[in-house]
């Protein structure tokens, strides 16, 4: 059964998710504070993690940041907040969805998922690739390690980013087969892939310009090893 931690201040929010997600087969956590969830994430290890940014005792964003250095599952926000410019901060720090609210509770479900379908992707018979020169992914362990810079840190979809675009060489992945295939059913907007882009790239650092953007189209792979 998959464990889910939600940290919201909104007794009744979190009353609402908690029946429709465990009546959905789920073992369902709530806390209405953000340093509290912060200690249950630590003590629990939750698979899901589900957080408000409009928390009282700490910045939302901030907590997702803190958040990730310990939890490397899945982690959904939930703001009222629906400007750009929040979007891009709570993902960049970490989150690999941003529900809006209000939502519905079936979306919501289905946004779920979909992301437990990403984390769950079967063991590959082959369990490294060569991505770049010295850049191995790891794909047993969900690792990518770099020969100078040692293990990069990436989210679950990170990963599955790097990984779909490094298997698929030289081949252009336009916005929408990445949305579908990563992302899954309701996203159309390129954006969300041009944010884990620019982030992706970041994070792989010298390496990084090997993930080349095709504008308005989407983006490929293109290593010195291939």
């Amino acid at each position: 059964m998959t464990s889910i931690l939600i940290i919201d201040d909104d007794p009744a929010l979190g009353r609402v998710l908690r029946i429709g997600l465990t009546a959905a087969g789920y073992d369902v956590s709530v806390v209405l504070r953000g340093l509290d969830g912060l200690a249950r994430a630590i003590q629990d290890h939750p698979d899901l993690l589900v957080v408000d940014l409009g928390l009282p005792d700490i910045d939302g964003v901030t907590l997702v940041s803190e958040l990730r250095r310990y939890h490397q599952k899945g982690l959904v926000v939930l703001s009222a907040a629906g400007d750009e410019h929040t979007k891009v901060k709570a993902l960049d720090r970490g989150a690999d969805d941003y529900v809006t609210k209000p939502f519905g509770l079936s979306e919501f479900e289905a946004r779920l998922r979909a992301l437990e379908r990403r984390m769950d992707l079967p063991t590959p018979a082959v369990s490294e690739l060569i991505a770049a020169p010295g850049l191995v992914i790891d794909l047993a362990r969900r690792l990518v390690i770099d020969d100078v810079r040692g293990e990069i840190r990436l989210t679950p979809r990170e990963f599955d980013l790097l990984r779909f675009l490094v298997e698929n060489q030289r081949r252009l992945c336009t916005h929408q087969l990445l949305l579908s295939t990563l992302w899954g059913e309701g996203y159309d907007d390129p954006h969300h892939v041009r944010v884990y882009v620019n982030r992706l790239r970041t994070k792989l650092g010298p390496s990084g310009k090997y993930l080349r953007s095709r504008a308005g189209l989407g983006y490929l792979w293109e290593s010195e090893n291939h």
